[in-house]
C-alpha cells in the first residue's frame, strides 16, 4: 500500500468518525422546534409547535417579516429549513457495497465530479443506501450551492436561531443537507480527532525512545554485573588451583578452619571437664582462646581439671576468686588455650 492510498484511507476514516459522532451529537442537542418550509416565490411557511402556519420571507434585505410575538419565540429555538426539490442537482452513484460505511468522506470527495461545485461551496446530501443483488449499492446525491442559501440562513440568525438543520425531500424520501452548522461540527471534531491521534503517536514514539535508552542502559548495567561476576569467578578459580603452592589468602583460611576448634566442640568438652557444682556464666572464644568466668565451690580444682584433659593448655587465673555473700562457692575467670589433641585424659 502506498502512503497515498494510505492518507486517503485515513482520510476517509476521519470523516466518517467525524460525521457519525456530529450525527450523534445533533441527535442529543435535537428539541422539538420550528419548521419552515419552502414554498413559491421565495416564500417560506413557519409551522409552530402548536399548530398553525405564518407566512415567512426569509430572503429580504431588511430581515425576515415575522410578528414580533413569534420573532421572540423564535430566539435560541431550533430551526428546521426545508429546500424546495427544484433547487437541487440530484446525480445517481454506484459504489461497492463495502463503502457504506465510508460513505460521508466517499460522497464528499465525488461532489466536484458529480456536480458543477467543489464540496466546500455546496450543500450536499444523499439518500439511503439501495443494495441491490449484485452486491453493489446505489445512492442519490443531491447537492445546492451554498451561495443560493446564505441569504436564507442569514434571516434565520438575525431572528436570532439557536440551530440550524437543512432538509429537502426528492422523491418522497427526505434528506438531511450537510449545512454550515454541521460541516463546522464535523471540522471541529475531525480536528480535534486528528490533535488526539497526533498526540498519541507523539507519546508512544516518546515512549519508544525513553524505552530504548533505559532497555540500553539495563543492557550496560547487566553487561558490567556479568563481567563483575566472571572477574570473581575466576579470581575463586585461582585460588583453588593454588591450594597446594601455599602461602595464599585461600590456603590460610582454609587451614585456619581446620586448625581452630569448633565453638560446638569446645562448649561440648568443658562440660565433660568441669565438675558439677561448676556453673559457667560467661563463655568467650576468640581463636584458639577460650575465657570461661563462673561459680565454683573449688575453683583452684579447675585449672588442674582443664590441664589434665588434653583439650586446654595454660589455663591460668585471669582476676583473683572472689567468695560469694552467700557463702556458698566463690567466683572465678580462667583463660586457656584449646588444641585439637585426643581425647581427654580419665
Amino acid at each position: 500500500m502506498t502512503v497515498t492510498r494510505f492518507m486517503d484511507l485515513f482520510s476517509l476514516w476521519l470523516d466518517m468518525v467525524a460525521s457519525t459522532v456530529s450525527d450523534g451529537l445533533a441527535r442529543v442537542r435535537r428539541r422539538r422546534g420550528f419548521r419552515l418550509t419552502e414554498r413559491e416565490n421565495g416564500l417560506f411557511s413557519l409551522t409552530l409547535p402548536e399548530g398553525g402556519a405564518v407566512a415567512v420571507r426569509l430572503g429580504d434585505p431588511d430581515g425576515p417579516d415575522v410578528p414580533r410575538v413569534i420573532a421572540a419565540r423564535l430566539k435560541n429555538q431550533p430551526m428546521d429549513l426545508h429546500l424546495d426539490s427544484r433547487r437541487m442537482l440530484a446525480r445517481p452513484l454506484d459504489l461497492p457495497h463495502g463503502a457504506a460505511p465510508f460513505l460521508p468522506g466517499i460522497v464528499r470527495s465525488q461532489i466536484d465530479r458529480l456536480t458543477p461545485w467543489m464540496a466546500e461551496d455546496a450543500l450536499y446530501g444523499w439518500t439511503p443506501p439501495d443494495g441491490r443483488a449484485d452486491d453493489r449499492l446505489r445512492i442519490t446525491v443531491v447537492a445546492t450551492p451554498k451561495a443560493s442559501v446564505s441569504p436564507l440562513l442569514a434571516g434565520l440568525r438575525h431572528l436570532g436561531a439557536g440551530s440550524i438543520s437543512i432538509t429537502t425531500t426528492v422523491d418522497t424520501v427526505p434528506i438531511r443537507l450537510l449545512d454550515q452548522s454541521a460541516g463546522a461540527d464535523s471540522a471541529r471534531i475531525r480536528t480535534a480527532l486528528t490533535g488526539i491521534l497526533g498526540a498519541a503517536a507523539l507519546l508512544a514514539t516518546a515512549a519508544l525512545v525513553v524505552s530504548t535508552f533505559a532497555a540500553q542502559s539495563l543492557d550496560a548495567e547487566r553487561a558490567d554485573i556479568e563481567q563483575a561476576i566472571a572477574a570473581t569467578r575466576r579470581q575463586i578459580m585461582a585460588a583453588r588451583a593454588n591450594q597446594g603452592t601455599g602461602g595464599t589468602a585461600f590456603e590460610a583460611l582454609e587451614r585456619r578452619k581446620h586448625d581452630l576448634p569448633a565453638a560446638t566442640l569446645t562448649l561440648e568438652h568443658l562440660s565433660r571437664v568441669l565438675p558439677d557444682d561448676t556453673y559457667v556464666t560467661d563463655l568467650q572464644i576468640d581463636g584458639d582462646r577460650v575465657r570461661i568466668a563462673g561459680v565454683s565451690a573449688a575453683p583452684a580444682e579447675l585449672i588442674r581439671l582443664m590441664e589434665q584433659s588434653g583439650r586446654f593448655t595454660g589455663a591460668t587465673f585471669v582476676a583473683p576468686t572472689t567468695p560469694l555473700p552467700t557463702g556458698h562457692g566463690e567466683r572465678f575467670d580462667i583463660e586457656a588455650a584449646a588444641t585439637r589433641g585426643g581425647e581427654a585424659r580419665p
